[in-house]
């Protein structure tokens, strides 16, 4: 692939892991073409395709790149420009109400990366990503987007960072008596050209040039997953579980169709209608108003005195100070998008001020139906 081939020579940055890179690139060049051929036959690429509920279903395998050639696109190659071709198409279907992502990806180049994540954060339908084993580097940074992002148990999760390998032969040539003689206009010219290595200047110029790259990578990130933490963002690599902990992602699923199931019955046009389940199972009036103080008295009358004083007092601080954020701050609702107490039924879903498919009264950004915070009001009918 030619971006790979010129981020492993140190052209340009990357979001990939350069080993996994490398051995893409080696592994394409050898067997690419057997391997690809085989493929076609057995294992065919998965074609966009959409539900009976109405799901558009889009697969994405392989090293992000864009432009790509069939070649390149036969050696394990996924083209952004494609991805985002098939985003339009499923928002251009008047058959097609949500989008899901079955990714399967190590990242790759920072070109065209921020814009496929841009167009997945403005889907005006919702959004599910999930993978089953990988999904980092330039993928989560893409993916991340989606409205729900899930992924297996084992899966790895992550990498959040930026990277840009080169090598410099400047020691080697004096050892044999070469000398490189190069001319520039421009100190920053052709860093590195032929070997040479770089000047301070130079060096500096390229950190600076990967750190906000890599600061970019994490506010979009933060954008969507805002329960995220930036110490999680330094290229460690999760697994689906830890990530999950982290707010890295959203919820587990076992297998895509799993996650596919879920994903269509919690996030429906009809939302609104759905209703929630207290603790003991049984179904309250649904509860779809975008504000908190507009709880139904069906509702109401389910809850007790201290209750009812509950959500009359939040519903006051909400109006008079804006939603609550998700963090432990002052201001915050200490939610988590994995609720340790599920067995109990203490669920975002089940709470009086739930607004499915993923919303609520009082606290603001992205709430999971299966997370819970600290101002959970549940009905115990």
């Amino acid at each position: 692939m030619k971006a790979l081939h010129n981020a492993l020579c140190g052209r340009e940055p990357m979001l990939c892991d350069p080993i996994k890179a490398a051995n893409h690139a080696k592994y394409a060049e050898k067997y690419g073409v057997v391997d690809g051929v085989l493929d076609m036959f057995f294992n065919p690429v998965e074609k966009p395709y959409v539900t009976q509920a109405g799901t558009a279903v889009i697969s994405v395998k392989g090293v992000l790149g864009v432009g790509l050639t069939k070649f390149e696109k036969l050696t394990g190659g996924a083209d952004m420009e494609d991805i985002t071709a098939q985003i339009e198409d499923a928002i251009a279907n008047p058959a097609v109400n949500r989008i899901a992502f079955n990714v399967s990806s190590p990242g790759g180049t920072v070109l065209g990366t921020p814009e496929l994540a841009d167009k997945i954060a403005s889907i005006p339908l919702p959004t599910m990503a999930y993978t089953k084993d990988l999904m980092a580097s330039g993928a989560i940074y893409a993916f991340s987007q989606a409205d729900q992002v899930t992924a297996s148990n084992s899966a790895y999760v992550g990498s959040i960072g930026v990277i840009m390998v080169d090598e410099s032969y400047a020691a080697y040539y004096e050892q044999i008596g070469l000398k490189m003689e190069i001319f520039r206009a421009g100190k920053y010219k052709a860093a590195n050209v032929a070997g040479e290595g770089y000047s301070d200047a130079m060096r500096a110029e390229e950190q600076a040039r990967i750190e906000a790259m890599h600061e970019q990578f994490k506010q979009v990130v933060l954008r969507k997953r805002t329960m995220a933490n930036r110490a999680d963002m330094e290229g460690q690599v999760f697994t689906g579980e830890e990530a999950a902990a982290k707010g890295l992602i959203t919820g587990l699923a076992t297998s895509f169709a799993s996650a596919l199931a879920s994903f269509e019955s919690t996030d429906g046009k009809d939302a609104k209608k759905m209703p929630t389940m207290s603790k003991s199972g049984k179904k309250a009036q649904a509860i779809a108003k975008p504000l908190a103080a507009e709880v139904e008295d069906s509702v109401l009358e389910l809850l007790t005195p201290r209750q009812k004083e509950m959500v009359e007092s939040y519903s006051d601080v909400e109006e008079l100070f804006g939603p609550f954020d998700q963090s432990t701050g002052p201001d915050g609702s200490h939610y988590v998008a994995a609720s340790p107490f599920a067995s109990e039924g203490l669920l975002c879903q089940n709470c009086v001020f739930y607004r499915g498919p993923r919303g609520c009264g009082i606290v603001s950004g992205d709430i999971d139906p299966n997370g819970i915070c600290k101002l959970w009001v549940i009905p115990q009918a």
